[in-house]
């Protein structure tokens, strides 16, 4: 049966959370987000749910031990604005610095919408709930793999508050934890994050190349590699 609740999105998402009981939670307090690691600590401090809460220093530094954690096979959340990493990142929208603004501005995840993340966006305080509750079963299916951001705009979701319906239960999520990343599995790569994307085609392109050359033989030599 669902409960009625009364939840702004940052609440609402921190909930989320902690239904779907990650290993890991680094984070990074910035505006319009950090009630998001805030709610969750609490939760953590309480016993309510057995996460390990990294206090980072920086963004960058919440990322790289997301991405770390989850290569060692931790499901892995982090609330602040990787490859074939099963990540989940809370987001709420707000516009770069550069004009010195916080508010509602979904040019923050759109810089990110080429690089493999799958991006959820919600409409409603509801949509940011459910749609977390759905990140993992996503993120960790095998033909999958893939880091998920769900996404909520700044202030007008993430601070307002709406009726919502909660799932009942202490644990809902679904998905299955992957397991440490292996460097032996077919096809994969490292890929530092400040590297541009031509490395990255360039080098597959060479993999599919090699592997071509190797079904069909070298014409120069007029055999197979």
């Amino acid at each position: 049966m669902a409960i009625r609740e009364r939840l702004s999105g940052n609440e609402a998402v921190a909930y989320a959370i902690r239904q779907t009981a990650p290993d890991v939670m680094p984070a990074f307090p910035i505006t319009p987000s950090t009630e998001i690691p805030q709610y969750v600590a609490n939760y953590i401090a309480n016993g309510k749910v057995d996460t390990e809460f990294i206090h980072v220093e920086s963004e960058h530094s919440a990322m790289s031990a997301a991405i770390g954690a989850s290569a060692a096979g931790a499901r892995v959340v982090t609330a602040t604005s990787s490859d074939r990493l099963p990540v989940g990142l809370a987001l709420v929208n707000r516009a770069l610095s550069g004009p010195i603004n916080i508010n509602a501005d979904h040019s923050d995840s759109m810089g990110a919408r080429d690089t493999g993340w799958i991006q959820i966006y919600a409409e409603s305080n509801q949509e940011v709930y459910d749609n977390f509750l759905q990140a993992y079963p996503i993120a960790e299916h095998e033909a999958v793999h893939l880091p998920v951001m769900i996404c909520q705009d700044g202030f007008i979701t993430s601070h307002g508050v709406e009726n919502i319906l909660l799932v009942e239960g202490e644990r809902v999520c679904g998905g299955i934890r992957p397991g440490p990343l292996s460097a032996e599995r077919k096809g994969a790569h490292g890929i530092g994050a400040l590297c541009g994307f031509q490395l990255l085609y360039g080098d597959q392109a060479r993999s599919a190349g090699s592997h071509d050359k190797r079904q069909t033989g070298d014409s120069r030599s007029g055999g197979k590699v």
